[in-house]
């Protein structure tokens, strides 16, 4: 198994949220209503700051830790390729929140293989925190479909279990 740096695992993490962007900024252009135009746009947006907020939160990780070699790195398919997502012109506000759901709860699978996976409690403190962080942007997904009359409350609740 190839020997990864800390740092190489959170820009491969950065990175997916900023493919992640560009994915629901090009879906926007095509989407037909109005509705999820907006829901990607919002969408598209949050990732560009999850991928700044995890670029800061890559300066602020001690050098000690950014440095530190993982013995086994992360599972490949867990952070899955977004251009496997198929999602067409015509899509519901509702086929966009399960994809972005999907794409958070590939996040979160993310980070708890790899805090499960290394031995150094530093490193392994560091992907606990992300992982929180996930869990937390999924609930706030959640709660702003629903404030913004996106998705009845029943259809988010049942998306996250």
């Amino acid at each position: 198994m190839p020997f990864n740096q800390t740092k190489d695992v959170l820009e491969q993490a950065r990175k997916f949220h900023h493919k992640l962007s560009e994915f629901y900024e090009a879906l926007r252009d095509s989407a037909e209503k109005e509705r999820t135009r907006a829901l990607l746009d919002y969408l598209s947006r949050h990732e560009q700051y999850l991928e700044d907020c995890l670029k800061e939160f890559m300066q602020e990780v001690s050098r000690n830790v950014a440095d530190s070699y993982l013995q086994y790195g992360p599972d490949a398919s867990t952070l899955r390729n977004i251009r496997d997502f198929k999602i067409k012109p015509s899509m519901e506000v509702e086929d966009v929140v399960a994809a972005a759901m999907h794409f958070d709860a590939c996040l979160i699978k993310f980070y708890r293989e790899m805090a499960e996976k290394t031995q150094n409690t530093k490193v392994r403190e560091v992907f606990e925190n992300l992982l929180v962080m996930e869990e937390h942007e999924q609930i706030e997904l959640s709660k702003t479909t629903i404030e913004l009359g996106l998705l009845d409350e029943q259809l988010v609740v049942d998306e996250t279990i």
